[in-house]
């Protein structure tokens, strides 16, 4: 299995999303695209990490 290596941010007002939303929106995902993701099981559960929300770093 690849890892994928997208780095997400937060948007603001001055750096708008750049994705083309409705697009996204409007797509219906497909039987096939369910196969893609595997199953979730006891073990993956039992090592699970639960992650609170990120203070972002304050800088003046």
């Amino acid at each position: 299995m690849q890892e994928s290596n997208f780095v997400f941010a937060t948007t603001s007002p001055d750096d708008p999303i750049r994705s083309d939303l409705q697009r996204v929106d409007a797509h219906v995902i497909q039987p096939e695209e369910y196969a893609e993701i595997p199953e979730i099981t006891d073990d993956d559960l039992v090592r699970a990490v639960i992650k609170g929300p990120r203070k972002l770093d304050q800088h003046q």
